[in-house]
């Protein structure tokens, strides 16, 4: 029997206002008990001494897409870019550098971010040759290619498009000019775009698991499609040493659940629901509003895939019926308050959760009451930059108003949505607590939480909600991050020491210090 004992650490659990000096006790790495600060370490025992440094539950990110993250670590990074010539630059430095053959593989850009929010196109990629680009929009809704993409790819036409829940940009003289939104970029860009061998898989995914412990993030729900699940994810279920709680992204319909039987599952590993697309997103302006955006009279968002065909509740039974639980996306409030309609039948044991809830109108927040809300408060920080031009002053202060959803009864769980922003659990935790805009400028003071509430979405409430292990709970994973400075009480001066899982140190400098007190059974 594995037993170690956690000894000088000043331990938070997920309750309590502040950390407390105790002696934490694991079996299997499992939490057995918590001691008093005084009470000498087990005989027997492996002992991890935290020189009294404070220690958490490890993060928990509710919403990423694990894989893609792990991709865009090789693609070019456009967030920092700032105007069309730094756009340009970047394309140009990045095709210099390639192999001939190479795809020119981009994300991260928004037009938010630079003075005349100008939309890319085309023409922006000209520096690339005839090499192929595709340059992601940091929301992932959205893609500006080049003709040598445009070329490959079988698009019919707009009216088509339109009809499948997608956008194809035009120029002045009626030409495509190569934006793409919505389902003209998943259902007819994402075909043409070579798709990484298995080995490329794989260390994609290796690189985003070590990215991820490193930042104290012991266990994630990512949204994967079955055959990533089945080639990438299988192959490390019992290995790796991230929890993982797998969402099928896979959405025709009838629903393919047959193949679940064959997978692995456990605590570590384990696939827990189906995701389902509502709409799309307010910086592509594919959000689903009750009310026109205010920057494009007579347009409210688009409705996405089941919603668009009214088939959410055929879609949901299915899930149902295969004891998964529904996991819906919704950003602007109309496609909010459906989501929300649909998943208050859901039964409690199953999880229902409802995905970002970016514009809430006082309108329903009485309906999300008691409902699993998986929310990212850096979109909130991020997109506050951008709210009023696309929502008004007035409907600004609906996105995502996190104290008026505590107060509703709403049970919050945070993610970051990697790689739409980056997967940074302090960032996150800051936005939350501040209620400030990347920048730092409070937006629609008032909805912030408090420090206490936000680590417990960013911890155990994120666990319940992915479906896994509460950790750092008597009986519950022992799972936890050993910090640099008390991020309870500072976040900007905090840093991760170490990250452990089953209590074993996964990332960061190991402690375990090889003596064990009296006879070893580890």
């Amino acid at each position: 029997m594995r037993r170690v004992d956690l000894i000088n650490a000043q331990v938070w659990c997920g309750h309590g206002p502040s950390p407390e000096l105790c002696v934490a006790c694991f079996d299997h790495g499992r939490l057995q008990e918590l001691r008093p600060a005084h009470t000498p370490a087990r005989a027997g025992s492996v002992v991890i001494d935290a020189g009294g440094r404070v220690v958490t539950p490890g993060l928990v990110d509710a919403h990423m897409h694990l894989l893609l993250g792990g991709q865009t670590l090789q693609h070019l990074d456009l967030s920092g870019v700032r105007s069309r010539a730094a756009f340009e630059a970047e394309i140009e430095a990045a095709h210099a550098a390639m192999e001939p053959s190479q795809w020119l593989l981009a994300s991260g850009w928004s037009e938010c971010q630079w003075a005349d929010q100008q939309r890319p196109d085309r023409t922006w990629l000209a520096p690339a040759s005839t090499r192929p680009v595709v340059c992601w929009r940091c929301d992932w809704h959205a893609a500006v290619v080049n003709d040598a993409v445009l070329g490959l790819m079988d698009l019919p036409d707009d009216a088509v498009v339109l009809a499948a829940g997608g956008q194809v940009g035009r120029d002045a003289e009626g030409s495509r000019d190569g934006y793409l939104a919505e389902a003209a970029a998943w259902r007819w860009l994402q075909p043409v775009i070579p798709r990484p061998d298995g080995a490329q898989q794989r260390a994609a995914a290796n690189a985003a698991i070590e990215h991820l412990l490193a930042l104290g993030i012991t266990a994630v729900r990512t949204m994967e499609y079955r055959s990533d699940i089945l080639e990438t994810f299988v192959p490390l279920a019992e290995d790796c040493p991230l929890r993982l709680s797998l969402v099928q992204l896979d959405r025709d319909l009838p629903l393919d659940l047959t193949w679940h039987e064959q997978l692995p599952s456990h605590d570590r590993f384990r696939l827990t629901g189906c995701k389902s697309f509502f709409d799309g997103t307010l910086g592509s302006r594919t959000a689903r509003l009750r009310q026109d955006y205010q920057d494009q009279d007579g347009w409210r968002g688009s409705w996405l895939e089941h919603a668009l065909h009214d088939q959410e509740v055929q879609w949901c039974r299915q899930v149902l019926d295969n004891g998964l639980s529904p996991v819906i996306h919704a950003i602007g409030d109309e496609a909010v308050g459906r989501a929300a309609s649909l998943l208050a039948d859901v039964p409690e044991d199953l999880r229902g959760t409802l995905e970002h809830a970016e514009v809430v109108s006082p309108a329903d927040l009485q309906q999300l009451g008691g409902l699993r809300l998986s929310v990212q408060p850096t979109h909130r920080a991020v997109d506050a930059g951008m709210a009023n031009a696309r929502l008004g002053e007035a409907r600004s202060s609906w996105v995502l108003p996190l104290a008026s959803l505590q107060s509703s009864g709403a049970r919050l769980s945070f993610g970051t949505d990697w790689p739409v922003v980056p997967a940074d659990p302090m960032a996150t935790l800051r936005a939350a607590i501040t209620g400030h805009d990347v920048n730092g400028v409070p937006f629609h003071d008032g909805q912030q939480i408090s420090v206490q509430e936000a680590w417990r979405a960013a911890t155990c409430d994120a666990s319940e909600a992915a479906g896994l292990p509460v950790a750092m709970q008597v009986g519950g994973p022992g799972d936890f991050v050993i910090w640099n400075g008390d991020p309870l009480l500072d976040l900007d001066q905090a840093c991760v020491h170490s990250t452990w899982v089953d209590a074993r140190c996964v990332s960061g400098e190991d402690l375990l210090n090889g003596h064990s007190l009296g006879a070893s059974n580890s």
